[in-house]
């Protein structure tokens, strides 16, 4: 048997990797082969193309990389031809990814879907798309699997793997001594997200926003969280700017979520992963304009656009976006999450929201799931 996997990002490219290392321990003769990642290929992947490295920002700025996709599209669409695998497997990444579908539906290659692409948070319409070409869509989110059944697409709640890779702690102590952090007085993190362009964004507000709390409250210290294509040389302008110590941190963001009191996350999967440890948080992203206009329209000006607050179905934790991503607004923020009170509540409103979030082994569940599928077409 053979799988052809595709995961664009680096968030994909983790939750597909225990994918592949759930089916492969299932299973240990399927060859799986496709575009993906540093993890993908440890997980035991043969990497077609790596193409998380490529990944864009936003829906203006895709426009830089069109080139590039367009032509791995097309050498991929041969590749299927050509060695016509028992299925496609395509994880998150929905500008690439549905148009893939769509080829390997013409070819006769069943399609399986695991991560919903955020149709039901906009651009609704593409689900016509997914229902023609997909056979059967894996979901993290309870309310997803009614979503599309609602709409006439197969779809299965396995639950979400972060279940699987964190756990809610309450100790600060100890990350902060792994981390070299200072043991006393309010700690602060910033995660400006994972690409370059969000850092571009997002983090001269963090920055500010800092400078700010750093004024207001005695003993703040801050911790910054660097992604792998981020770098502490990227950080020390801001530091000399400022005249605050960001302590930048790369590959340990987990530990640095936990060490800290508050936490300024970019809106994204981390966001999600700082609210499952039990982290106080608000969400900042900002973005270009064009961006900001077109994805108000495509959302319809949703209420909420962070995950928390999108499993919770309700606001969990504040969130500032595009014009509204001032730093006093998100310094005055940050600092009400030292209000014991609103620490209790937030705590309460984390547990509730983790609740949503399923039980532990979706990636499991999700291999067994993938081989059930691939039975019934047998």
């Amino acid at each position: 048997m053979k799988l052809f996997i595709v995961a664009g990002e680096a968030s994909g490219d983790l939750h597909a990797s225990g994918l592949v290392r759930s089916l492969l321990e299932r299973d240990p003769s399927i060859r799986i082969f496709g575009l993906g990642g540093a993890k993908m290929r440890e997980a035991g992947v043969e990497i077609v193309e790596d193409i998380t490295a490529q990944a864009a920002v936003g829906v203006v700025e895709v426009v830089g990389v069109l080139g590039y996709f367009w032509k791995l599209f097309k050498r991929t669409k041969k590749l299927l031809a050509e060695e016509r695998p028992d299925a496609v497997i395509l994880t998150d990444f929905p500008e690439f990814n549905l148009r893939l579908a769509g080829v390997a539906k013409k070819l006769g290659l069943p399609v399986i879907y695991f991560i919903s692409p955020q149709l039901w948070a906009w651009r609704s319409g593409r689900v016509k798309v997914v229902k023609q070409s997909v056979d059967r869509m894996l979901v993290l989110f309870e309310f997803e699997e009614r979503w599309y059944r609602e709409r006439g697409v197969d779809s299965v709640h396995v639950g979400h793997p972060i279940l699987d890779q964190l756990e809610k702690s309450t100790d600060r102590a100890t990350p902060r001594a792994a981390l070299g952090l200072p043991p006393d007085g309010p700690l602060f993190g910033l995660f400006p997200g994972s690409r370059r362009k969000e850092l571009r964004y997002n983090f001269p507000i963090m920055a500010e926003a800092a400078k700010l709390i750093a004024a207001e409250v005695p003993g703040a210290k801050f911790v910054t969280g660097l992604a792998p294509r981020i770098t502490a040389e990227m950080i020390a302008p801001f530091e000399k700017s400022t005249g605050l110590a960001f302590h930048p941190v790369a590959g340990r963001t987990v530990e640095a979520y936990r060490a800290c009191d508050v936490a300024l996350v970019a809106s994204g999967t981390a966001t999600l992963e700082c609210a499952v440890v039990g982290t106080p948080l608000v969400v900042v992203y900002d973005m270009s304009l064009p961006t900001l206009l077109l994805a108000h329209v495509l959302t319809g000006g949703r209420e909420h656009y962070s995950l928390p607050n999108i499993v919770a179905g309700r606001t969990i934790v504040p969130e500032f976006y595009g014009t509204r991503a001032k730093p006093r607004a998100i310094a005055d923020a940050a600092k009400k999450w030292l209000e014991p009170a609103e620490k209790a509540k937030g705590e309460r409103d984390f547990d509730a929201m983790r609740a949503k979030l399923g039980r532990p082994g979706a990636l499991a569940v999700a291999a067994e799931e993938v081989l059930r599928f691939l039975r019934e077409k047998r």
